[in-house]
């Protein structure tokens, strides 16, 4: 498990040092979801790079619910390398499974959006001021993307 968020926090550390917008904002998600658009279009990427990028995306999310919502944390489900789920669990047992979110976005970018998800979960996590601002960026997004 541990071998996992290493290699999650490594990606998303060169993400970062290239200049990726991951800067622990809710404004950040749109970041991840321009990302899992260019992978979706981008097929012929190696297996392998998907899999950390899906893997450091969906711990990114996960950890950035749980580091600005009240009694979230970010849970990984797996041994060794074998990642089974990633997921940001609330005290009242709400779960949000954030790997699930950037596979299926991957798969269909334009039905699957990053943000919506996100502001779903702030919602579920008690968070009704910033997900009213998230559906709000929603609407704006979806006005000016192909999706």
């Amino acid at each position: 498990m541990s071998e996992l968020l290493a290699e999650a926090h490594r990606f998303l550390d060169w993400a970062r040092e290239q200049g990726a917008d991951l800067d622990g904002t809710d404004e950040s998600v749109w970041f991840v979801q321009g990302v899992l658009g260019s992978m979706a279009k981008d097929t012929d990427e190696e297996p392998s790079l998907r899999a950390v990028k899906s893997l450091a995306y969906s711990v990114y999310l996960a950890e950035l619910l749980a580091d600005t919502c009240h009694g979230v944390r970010c849970v990984i489900d797996g041994q060794g390398m074998d990642l089974r789920a990633v997921l940001a669990v609330g005290e009242n047992g709400t779960m949000q499974f954030t790997l699930s979110w950037v596979q299926s976005c991957i798969d269909d970018p334009q039905v699957d959006n990053i943000g919506f998800k996100f502001a779903g979960a702030l919602r579920d996590f008690g968070e009704e001021e910033r997900a009213s601002e998230m559906y709000a960026q929603c609407e704006m997004y979806s006005e000016f993307s192909d999706l």
